[in-house]
This record gives structure tokens, C-alpha cells and sequence, in this order.
């Protein structure tokens, strides 16, 4: 079932029923047609654990916090943008764009899946094979990029668990990759409609 179906009957239907609908759905972080029970004991500590390493610590792709190299005349200073796009919002379930860092010849996106519903939000990360060809972003010229890494296959690769209500995720992808300031692409995030992104 597609997650934004299931977000039109949940506002539809009372919250008793949501609760159903929430737990049936199907609904995943990465790639919404993947198969696969979700785990029904990963709930909203475990969610806001992941959320609190992914953020507070270093990550794949970037430097550890105080240790950020100095620019080469080859390599430009490290740029951040912050975007705050919506990439899906429906029922109470929303995940957002939240910023994109150009550092090192590489693009970080930045997002985060919040549940503003009354119910656990069941979601899903594929394999790291499939996340890797998932997602992409389309330059202007037409050349289309993969991430390298995402948090899914740092952290989760082929798990399902679940994001509790009033808790979140912080989710990003590595892109290889360094837009110039000022410039635009097409990203799509795994099979959520297509955003154009502009740095500025």
C-alpha cells in the first residue's frame, strides 16, 4: 500500500481506526515498495537514540566536529544551506529537506522524518544494493548523481522499525558531487515526488 494513500484515509478515518491503518500500512523511510514485516518492538526510544547519534556525532562523509580542514585554492571552503523544503506531509507524517552541505567535493543532504500522528509510524530501509540506486540527483546539464552513502546504509541497511509519535529521524545522503553556490537541481528522494533544490 503507497504511504500517501494511507495518509488520506488516516484523516479521514477516526483515531481508533488510524491506529489500524498506521500499523497495516506499510509505510517506509526509504523504499515504499519493499517487502518485509516491520519490527514492532523498535518504537520511539530506539528512533530518538538513532536520531541523537546520527546528528551528534560525526558521520560518513564528514569531518569530526573541530577537525574541519583548512581550504586549498582546489578545493573550496565548506558551504552550508539551509533549505527547510518539504519533501512529503500528510496526516501528521512529514519529512522535510532541512539543509544540504557542500564540502570536499561532496553534497550532504540533510533530512529529517518527523511523526506528528498519534501513532507509531512503521518504516523501512532496503538493502544497501538497492538504497545506493534509489535515490539521485539531476544536475542542469542533465547528469545524474548517486549517493554514495545515505544513513540508511550506515546505519540500518535492510531493517524496518518504527518512528514513534512526537519523535523523529534525522536521515541525509552523501552525493559526490559540489553544486556551486547559486546553482539548482532536481533530487529525488527515494520514490517521493521530485523537489528542486536551489543553493543559496
Amino acid at each position: 500500500m503507497q504511504k500517501r494513500y494511507v495518509g488520506l484515509l488516516a484523516v479521514v478515518v477516526a483515531t481508533a481506526c488510524l491506529a489500524v491503518v498506521g500499523t497495516l500500512g506499510g509505510w517506509y523511510l526509504a523504499d515504499r515498495t519493499a517487502s518485509g514485516p516491520v519490527d514492532p518492538t523498535t518504537s520511539g526510544p530506539v528512533a530518538a537514540t538513532t536520531a541523537a547519534a546520527t546528528t551528534g556525532g560525526p558521520s560518513a562523509g564528514s569531518p569530526a566536529t573541530g577537525s574541519s580542514p583548512s581550504p586549498s585554492p582546489s578545493q573550496p571552503a565548506a558551504r552550508t544551506y539551509p533549505l527547510d523544503q518539504s519533501v512529503y506531509r500528510q496526516a501528521g507524517l512529514t519529512v522535510t529537506l532541512v539543509s544540504a552541505e557542500v564540502t570536499g567535493g561532496k553534497l550532504r543532504l540533510n533530512l529529517t522524518y518527523r511523526n506528528g500522528s498519534p501513532v507509531a509510524w512503521p518504516v523501512s530501509c532496503p538493502t544497501a544494493e538497492v538504497d545506493r540506486t534509489s535515490s539521485r540527483v539531476v544536475l542542469p546539464n542533465g547528469r545524474t548523481v548517486r549517493p554514495e552513502s545515505t544513513w540508511c546504509t550506515t546505519t540500518r541497511p535492510d531493517e524496518s522499525f518504527s518512528i514513534a509519535p512526537g519523535e523523529r529521524v534525522d536521515s541525509w545522503g552523501l552525493f559526490p558531487v559540489a553544486p556551486e553556490s547559486g546553482s539548482s537541481f532536481a533530487l529525488t528522494w527515494y520514490d517521493f515526488p521530485a523537489l528542486d533544490v536551489r543553493l543559496r
